[in-house]
């Protein structure tokens, strides 16, 4: 991609962006954990060309500064916010994967005359906080893929890729490479706590006031129930609507991209 690249200074933590597009309304994409803002790839540039494109890297993440001892979940929340503060934004709609649907809600939630709309790609609805009985099995989850996270980061690069294609057989280059990049950047602190800190979903689904759109997998995170019910707790006057990708895991984008763009585009087009 053709980019630019900076970074902002927000209460003391520099987080760096790329950003790509133009003069254009704005759309803000946020990556999932140990991801970093390059991987959203052939997304960022389809949507260049409607949009001006900003891809931060969360703290720990990517070129922004490390997580330190007083970082909280609720940084990524401040830092949103203060990025497009700092950018001048008018209005931008927010899309995030994973960890960044999570901050996305919480932005929608905490400053809810900042967003035009919403994209969740597969947030961690329905698994965190986890139920007192469920706690064992999110902990031994969660330590699985802190191993698989460490042991990555620590081949040389063209070992990374080579994994990725191997456990990743779908994936196209294009997504490889930044996904492989970024092994070699996340903070190894991000996996200090058990999962990504977070409310209920049905009190997330409650405090949301914009446009929303959820897209789920039919190996992801989200079950059809769980999105099934986000529906029937929807209490805005604004549109609410799910998409089902077949065929997809937790990166649907990387998996199923075409099922993916259209349910994406679908909704931009109904929300102009």
């Amino acid at each position: 991609m053709d980019y630019q690249e900076g970074n902002v200074l927000i209460d003391g933590i520099k987080i760096h962006y790329y950003r790509y597009g133009g003069k254009k309304p704005s759309i803000v994409l946020l990556h999932g954990g140990s991801d970093d803002g390059l991987c959203w790839g052939r997304t960022a540039q389809e949507l260049a060309e409607r949009y001006d494109v900003i891809m931060p890297d969360a703290q720990g993440h990517g070129l922004s500064d490390r997580l330190g001892v007083d970082f909280s979940f609720d940084n990524h929340t401040k830092h949103v916010a203060g990025l497009v503060k700092e950018l001048g934004l008018e209005k931008p709609i927010i899309m995030g994967h994973s960890m960044g649907a999570g901050i996305t809600c919480s932005v929608a939630m905490e400053y809810p005359d900042l967003p035009k709309a919403i994209i969740l790609e597969d947030p961690s609805w329905g698994l965190f906080p986890p139920k007192p009985e469920e706690f064992e099995t999110a902990k031994k989850n969660h330590e699985a893929i802190r191993a698989y996270q460490t042991e990555i980061a620590g081949l040389p690069l063209e070992d990374i890729k080579a994994r990725c294609r191997m456990d990743n057989p779908t994936w196209p280059e294009d997504d490889v490479i930044p996904w492989a990049n970024s092994r070699k950047l996340w903070d190894k602190a991000i996996f200090n706590g058990v999962g990504v800190p977070s409310l209920p979903y049905e009190e997330i689904v409650a405090g949301l006031q914009c446009p929303t759109l959820l897209i789920i997998a039919e190996n992801g995170i989200v079950s059809r129930a769980i999105a099934e019910n986000a529906a029937k707790l929807w209490k805005s006057k604004s549109p609410f609507r799910w998409e089902y990708i077949k065929g997809a895991g937790h990166s649907i984008r990387r998996e199923q991209y075409a099922a993916y763009k259209t349910a994406l585009y679908d909704w931009l087009d109904a929300l102009k």
